[in-house]
């Protein structure tokens, strides 16, 4: 899980699309449902008690970002029907003022 969490991070880095093989759908699905629950409740409530509004916003993009591609990734390893990796293209990040 934590393999996959990096290749994901880097692909952040760089803003290039994340390919994640058949084989890796679901514990890459629960690696960002568990980053995004930690972000959820540690992180944000921090970042906002802080009144950072652009780590707010940072930190929101990488929670919304992290569950619709947890969704996208757990509903093709229950469609099954395929050993292609799945290719996922990252939303615009927030801009910072």
């Amino acid at each position: 899980m934590v393999a996959e969490l990096s290749r994901i991070a880097d692909a952040v880095e760089v803003g290039a699309d994340i390919t994640v093989p058949s084989d890796k759908l679901r514990v890459t699905a629960r690696g960002l449902a568990g980053v995004s629950g930690f972000l959820q409740e540690q992180i944000l409530p921090e970042v906002v008690a802080a009144g950072n509004a652009a780590g707010e916003s940072q930190v929101r993009w990488v929670i919304d970002t992290s569950m619709r591609l947890m969704t996208k990734l757990t509903t093709r390893a229950e469609m099954g029907g395929s050993d292609a990796p799945l290719t996922l293209s990252l939303p615009a990040p927030p801009l910072i003022d």
